[in-house]
């Protein structure tokens, strides 16, 4: 298996506009973040993991081949603003691409980008075809013939699914483990995990390095990655407590 982080970044970007570094050391090309993304790749199947504004740029600069199937973790812009661009990618692809959410996130993508229902000739003359698909909110499910299994995390005012696929599990823009969760990540060779607030404390269905110590202490997972990083964090510090994904980084399990 793997894994490509396309984008290590949280909802801004870093730098954020006005090229606005924050506490993130600038001296660091790793500290240069696109907004969360990545791809996973096995068995000759490549899944992408959120589609965000950065897409385009992301699938260029890591020269991805091809993409299978979009697994969607919730429907905040940062992570779904790069669904328009995916009927051009099934024209240029020759394929269709499977995208798969949970009911509630479903919903959100029809709402934002409502004429992607309707037909392909609607959203791009010659393309493929983009097939919805709905998540369960709980357990397991296939794409393109891989097994997974996701679990729905508490984010703010909505819900963020997080996804385990053999002994890897991808947590993104969640505040606390359900029991579900825990049962989920038990036993993981690698844990990539979002950690958008550093050493602020937890706010707004986002993590810290608090809730980063009792994920540990709850899972063990053998490795862990913390993505999703904002500005605001001083990540040259957090580095030095855990390992920090940054754009462009590969990891075979």
């Amino acid at each position: 298996m793997k894994i490509t982080i396309l984008g290590s970044g949280s909802a801004y970007g870093v730098p954020m506009m006005f090229n606005t570094w924050g506490n993130a050391d600038s001296k660091n090309p790793q500290s240069n973040r696109t907004r969360a993304s990545i791809l996973i790749e096995d068995e000759g199947k490549s899944i992408l993991v959120d589609c965000g504004p950065d897409f385009r740029e992301q699938i260029n600069k890591n020269k991805v081949k091809n993409i299978n199937a979009v697994l969607m973790t919730h429907g905040h812009y940062d992570h779904i603003a790069g669904i328009p661009e995916l009927p051009r990618a099934t024209k240029l692809l020759g394929h269709s691409i499977e995208v798969y959410a949970a009911e509630k996130t479903m919903a959100e993508l029809k709402n934002s980008f409502g004429y992607l229902f309707m037909g392909q000739a609607e959203a791009e003359p010659d393309s493929k075809k983009i097939e919805w698909k709905v998540l369960p909110d709980f357990g397991q499910f296939s794409v393109c013939g891989l097994d997974f299994t996701t679990s729905l995390l508490p984010h703010h005012s909505i819900f963020s699914s997080s996804f385990r696929y053999k002994d890897f599990a991808y947590v993104t823009d969640w505040q606390e483990l359900t029991p579900e969760a825990k049962s989920m990540l038990q036993n993981l060779k690698l844990l990539i995990v979002e950690c958008n607030n550093g050493f602020e404390k937890a706010k707004n269905g986002h993590s810290d390095i608090d809730n980063i110590k009792k994920i540990v202490a709850d899972v063990a997972p053998q490795r862990i990655i913390l993505t999703h990083i904002s500005a605001r964090v001083d990540d040259k510090k957090l580095s030095s407590e855990f390992e920090l994904a940054y754009d462009g980084q590969i990891i075979e399990i």
